[in-house]
């Protein structure tokens, strides 16, 4: 007779064999909620074959199935900034509609690949339209709200801002675009239970619409006064008590980071071997640097290990180790490099705007290069990562905003139809050796 401890083991062998791919389940079968452990190995086997899918909302229900089918036959594990909003939406209809997207993208990915990772974002900006927004009653139970007493209530912009945001001026950059308090998007302060509560009820959706990996994006910019990452860690322990009751029960958390740490005790932190993680992998820009040579064209890009800007310096050989939010010591936490969007600056085309490329942010680069190039840089980019620091992945492109040189209009990068759908799945499949291991000497020639 099988004992409750051999049929707990079994169980719990099968969600990680689920997790991993090695045993998939039919797409239209729901997987119950069951805490699947997480471990460094678990995470790099995702980030291994991760793609950017950022965009994948603004796609019709046919283009969406037919981007899904692509990438899951690509070999997709890890489907970055599926769900999430920069701009606040208005109102409960619209925050719905959003969430719904958001869960209609899973259910394509899911169907076209059922052991992948999906994750959502929640990022450093509030709209002051947040106070449009009923805060669920059961997100307010969660964090001690007595729901009796005050049956409804709405989000509070006010108390989730830094105090110098309603300051008359604006020299620490709490107010985004530079706009007037009251009308400008702020960056929320974790140290406030308010933001903790607004991060919390996001990632909840999220987590309820399938994701299972969540990007909580700068976390520099809204630790300014949280000592010790308190605020942080009270939002991440309740993000991970809930993952644990939905989908395969966790949930990977990460942030726009070299690497953060909870100190208990902010006035004596341990050694940083013994300290704390906050996230469970980190994320960055790739931070590339211009080339205006003969072997790389006029417009090329290389990747290189770069201590020149200390603040924003490439991750490669910089990401932090300790104690894993699970409880397992790393020397190293995975990385996940991406060609990011952020926008281009007035001379579009110009050198020495760093971190610009030529102008122009690392996505919208790429993809105003010729289809032949994208290729040879994404075999170059590949490997070029893992030989500068066997920690870090390459997140490739699969959607992403792309800014435009005006008067041309902003439009989105797609991978699957603009030349890179076969290059991608011969990356991950290790057909791009030979040519990696030449262009590693020469570099690819851009246009």
């Amino acid at each position: 007779m099988m004992t409750p401890y051999i049929s707990l083991a079994i169980r719990i062998f099968t969600l990680l064999l689920l997790a991993t791919g090695l045993l998939t389940r039919p797409a239209q079968a729901q997987l119950a909620p069951a805490t699947v452990p997480v471990s460094d190995s678990l995470a790099r086997y995702f980030l291994a074959r991760a793609m950017t899918m950022q965009g994948l909302d603004r796609l019709s229900g046919t283009e969406r199935r037919e981007f899904a089918s692509w990438a899951g036959k690509a070999g997709t594990r890890f489907a970055g900034r599926v769900g999430g909003f920069w701009y606040t939406p208005e109102n409960p209809k619209q925050e719905q509609a959003l969430f719904d997207t958001t869960r209609q993208g899973v259910a394509a990915l899911r169907a076209a690949s059922p052991a992948i990772v999906v994750q959502g974002s929640v990022f450093e900006i509030v709209y002051p339209h947040v106070t449009n927004l009923p805060v669920p009653n059961a997100v307010r139970i969660m964090f001690g709200e007595d729901t009796l007493a005050v049956p409804t209530r709405h989000f509070r912009f006010q108390d989730m801002m830094y105090p110098a945001y309603y300051g008359p001026t604006n020299t620490e950059r709490f107010r985004w675009y530079d706009l007037p308090p009251g009308e400008a998007p702020g960056v929320p302060d974790m140290s406030r239970p308010e933001t903790q509560l607004w991060f919390f009820s996001c990632a909840k959706r999220l987590l309820d619409a399938g994701c299972e990996a969540i990007h909580f994006g700068q976390v520099t910019l809204m630790n300014r006064r949280d000592l010790g990452h308190q605020g942080w860690h009270t939002m991440l322990q309740k993000v991970r008590h809930y993952a644990a009751t939905r989908n395969r029960g966790f949930v990977l958390c990460d942030a726009h980071t070299h690497g953060e740490y909870y100190d208990p005790d902010p006035r004596h932190p341990l050694p940083d071997s013994a300290r704390q993680l906050l996230f469970d992998f980190n994320s960055f820009p790739l931070r590339a640097t211009e080339t205006d040579t003969i072997r790389s064209g006029q417009h090329g890009v290389r990747l290189d290990v770069t201590a020149r800007y200390a603040e924003g310096q490439a991750i490669f050989q910089h990401s932090k180790g300790g104690i894993a939010p699970r409880g397992y010591p790393v020397q190293h936490q995975p990385a996940l490099v991406e060609l990011d969007n952020w926008g281009i600056t007035n001379q579009p085309g110009k050198p020495g705007q760093w971190p610009y490329l030529w102008g122009f942010d690392e996505i919208s680069w790429f993809a105003t290069q010729s289809a032949e190039f994208r290729n040879q840089w994404l075999v170059y980019a590949h490997a070029r990562v893992r030989q500068l620091d066997l920690n870090t992945y390459l997140q490739l492109p699969g959607i992403r905003g792309v800014t435009a040189a005006p008067p041309q209009p902003d439009w989105l990068y797609r991978a699957d139809v603009m030349g890179q759908q076969d290059i991608i799945p011969a990356i991950w499949a290790g057909k791009t050796v030979t040519q990696a291991e030449q262009l590693l000497l020469v570099g690819p020639h851009a246009k």
